[in-house]
């Protein structure tokens, strides 16, 4: 066992441990599966933190791919929801992987992090079902039907499985979308600049560390495009819409590139756990978030000019299990019960106490946690957990060669992964992180392991 944790490498390009009935190698093939995970009216939004659903402004979508070289086989899927954690995102992952015929480490499945959408985790919602006058944080009977329909649209979905012959890659900038959320004042106070903030001075501060690019990976027949990835480190528009289901801005914007090119589009959120459009925000929200999906349109456009394409032969996948830090120096299991049993406090603080034990209980029953990555030629995909500060996409992208797109917001149990400079700073994203010091030197060793 190593002093920084263990940390397993597995060699799955051959599809060891996958259950694909699949004999030999193949023409690379895939298949895009999509459904409707719109919660029901009174389903509570953002886990409960936020008024529960009264309307939808627009649908929630389950999209993803199923990709297949005879040897091995992976599913991707970006799911339109705030998070999805802990015992919720394995079964996510399990469905998944029996629709597909394959093993759920095989499965990456990641959120989109719009907040006006449910946060499910299924464990700290028993917890506080087990006490009296208990909030609401997802319905567990939704979450088993949304699973169920995205694991049919992904079954059906490999009937229509075509080939593909090779891999398109290219990246463009994105102008005045995305500003880092963490800034210091003149006099040198660390301040949180919030996607949606009033405070003038907040908001003029520098852009500050962020990736502006967004990288756009695009599957090909011969010269026939069959679907498009998206991948961009930010925070969503995130305006309070008291009780309207919303997908942001990834809905909107998938609906415009789809009817533009007649093919399906993908939007996986890359690390924006300290990055969000504070600086470039505007009011009304729906001016802004339609500047956002316009600037974001803009940016993928000279991505898809940029495209290079590149033959692909095989599907490899690779995976680490790293070992993060979980948060129990602030309180104790038996406070964070008193908490959510006190009927007289607030239902955040209650619902926030079960949160935490879940990831608790998580962390005793699997103490790592997977970061896995897709390669396609020259192109590698990395799927990370939580909400990673955008550091760690930069670090990713300087481990290798290749072109380098990652996904956040996987297992939404650890909550924010900040830096280990961040945490020692402070602010919000540290205090409402589930993990701490030395997660950093872990994720970046797993992440490392993948790629090198």
């Amino acid at each position: 066992m190593r002093s920084l944790g263990r940390l397993l490498l597995i060699a799955a390009a051959c599809g060891q441990g996958c259950a694909s009935p699949a004999t030999g190698a193949g023409t690379p093939t895939v298949a895009t599966f999509e459904c409707d995970v719109t919660p029901p009216i009174g389903h509570p939004l953002c886990g409960g933190l936020r008024q529960a659903a009264d309307a939808v402004a627009d649908p929630l979508a389950a999209k993803g791919i199923i990709l297949d070289d005879g040897r091995t086989r992976v599913v991707l899927c970006a799911v339109d929801w705030c998070r999805i954690q802990n015992e919720s995102h394995e079964l996510f992952r399990a469905k998944l992987a029996a629709a597909a015929e394959t093993d759920p480490s095989h499965v990456a499945v990641q959120t989109t992090h719009a907040h006006e959408t449910p946060m499910v985790d299924s464990v700290a919602q028993r917890l506080m079902d087990a006490v009296a006058s208990p909030p609401r944080h997802t319905d567990l009977a939704f979450l088993e039907q949304a699973t169920d329909r995205v694991a049919a649209a992904a079954r059906a979905a490999r009937s229509t499985r075509r080939p593909f012959t090779h891999v398109g890659f290219g990246k463009g900038r994105v102008n005045q979308v995305a500003s880092n959320s963490r800034v210091r004042l003149a006099d040198g106070k660390l301040v949180e600049r919030p996607s949606v903030t009033t405070s003038t001075a907040i908001q003029a501060q520098p852009e500050g560390l962020i990736d502006p690019w967004i990288r756009t990976v695009t599957l090909f027949n011969g010269d026939a495009p069959l679907v498009r990835l998206h991948y961009f480190a930010c925070h969503p528009e995130n305006s309070k819409t008291d009780g309207k289901v919303s997908s942001d801005v990834f809905g909107p914007l998938r609906e415009r590139l789809e009817k533009a090119q007649g093919i399906p589009h993908v939007y996986f959120a890359g690390c924006g756990g300290n990055v969000g459009m504070g600086k470039y925000h505007v009011s009304p929200a729906e001016a802004c978030k339609a500047r956002a999906i316009d600037r974001i349109c803009d940016g993928i456009r000279e991505a898809e000019r940029a495209t290079r394409r590149a033959p692909v032969a095989r599907v490899d996948w690779k995976i680490a299990e790293a070992r993060l830090v979980p948060r129990s120096e602030k309180e104790s299991e038996a406070d964070l019960r008193e908490r959510l049993a006190d009927a007289s406090r607030p239902e955040k603080a209650r619902i926030g106490a079960a949160l935490l034990l879940s990831w608790m209980d998580r962390v005793r029953k699997r103490p790592t946690i997977d970061i896995t990555v897709l390669r396609l030629g020259p192109v590698s995909i990395v799927h990370l957990p939580g909400e990673p500060f955008v550091e760690y996409q930069l670090f990713a992208q300087s481990r290798s060669g290749d072109f380098v797109a990652v996904a956040g917001y996987g297992d939404g149990g650890p909550g924010y992964i900040c830096t280990d400079e961040g945490y020692a700073e402070g602010g919000y994203q540290p205090s409402a992180s589930r993990v701490v010091a030395p997660t950093e030197s872990r994720l970046r060793e797993a992440i490392a392991a993948v790629l090198d």
